[in-house]
């Protein structure tokens, strides 16, 4: 058997722009996608690319990530948010709506099923009453990437078949690359889009985000000479609600930086650059202000893209990878 491309999609709120832009980088390359794998806002990309993994489909995610859809769903207004107290108040339900996103995922991704889907996806959510990170294949495809997106305190957590209530998979396992390990053959590939602005598979060597100094390569990117360290924005909102963010933010980078730190010694395991590289090789001018910025997704867009790009010219193995299927 021939070797097999995984993509392991983290999440990352707005950021998910970022990952769309590598995503189309990669197909443009010539990439072929056998297996997805997805966790919080790259579920949603996931299943969105999982319908056709290929060019065009890439360019309609990167389109997707520009509609005002979007931008309504990451950061709702007011009416929305107002919904969702009202609904907390009755139904013991979180602060947002999650109608919209419903709408969203059901309206860009026909399938009602994993199953359905042309290539197989994994999507990750947090089960909530066992306290475990879950890797689903299988289920209505509407209600578990609605899981895998809930955040706690903003979405209402979902009760899929098992029984289960279910909350964003970032919790646990925002970057999914056991789901790719459980599965992978020893000559397959895994290809790991962490679009995290505190990015939790960076190497203190190696990544903009998790030094201090940086080095003349960020994530396998040159770097530009003259910039100060990369400070990672964070989550922040009104009053409470900013401390339950922030403290969520913190527990969620430390529980996914133990779960990945042994797979990034796998040979099989590739990371393409974060947000961080892209600041630091001087593709993205301005910072966005934390992960539910919605203003900055053109430009998150082109950065992915661009920094991508510039990967990918150093990585002797893309050949084979954009051939082996043909």
């Amino acid at each position: 058997m021939s070797a097999r491309t995984h993509l392991v999609l983290g999440g990352g709120a707005a950021m998910g722009a970022f990952q769309a832009g590598a995503l189309l980088a990669l197909f443009e390359a010539g990439l072929q996608v056998d297996l997805l794998h997805g966790s919080s806002v790259g579920a949603l990309n996931a299943a969105f690319l999982a319908v056709r993994p290929d060019l065009e489909q890439g360019r309609e995610l990167a389109r997707w990530w520009g509609e005002p859809s979007m931008a309504t769903v990451l950061r709702p207004g007011w009416l929305p948010r107002l919904r969702g107290l009202t609904g907390s108040v009755r139904r013991g339900g979180a602060l947002v709506d999650a109608r919209p996103l419903r709408h969203l995922i059901e309206r860009h991704v026909p399938a009602r099923r994993l199953s359905d889907l042309a290539v197989p996806v994994t999507v990750t959510t947090t089960c909530l009453d066992c306290g475990t990170a879950r890797h689903h294949d299988e289920g209505g495809l509407a209600d578990v990437v609605l899981a895998s997106c809930a955040l706690p305190g903003i979405f209402r957590p979902v009760r899929l078949p098992d029984g289960h209530l279910h909350v964003d998979g970032g919790i646990l396992d925002g970057v999914p690359i056991s789901a790719a390990l459980e599965v992978a053959a020893p000559a397959d590939r895994i290809l790991v889009l962490d679009c995290g602005l505190a990015p939790v598979t960076g190497r203190v060597d190696v990544c903009a985000a998790a030094s201090d100094v940086l080095a003349g390569q960020a994530c396998g990117v040159p770097v530009q000479p003259g910039l100060p360290p990369y400070v990672a924005p964070v989550e922040s909102s009104v009053g409470a609600l900013d401390t339950v963010l922030r403290a969520f933010t913190v527990a969620r980078a430390a529980a996914n930086r133990a779960a990945v730190r042994e797979a990034l010694d796998d040979p099989r395991v590739h990371v393409v650059p974060h947000v961080a590289d892209a600041w630091a090789a001087g593709l993205l001018e301005v910072l966005p202000t934390g992960p539910r910025d919605v203003s900055r997704s053109a430009d998150l867009l082109r950065a992915g893209r661009a920094v991508t790009e510039r990967w990918l010219a150093g990585q002797s193995w893309m050949g084979s990878a954009a051939t082996e299927h043909r």
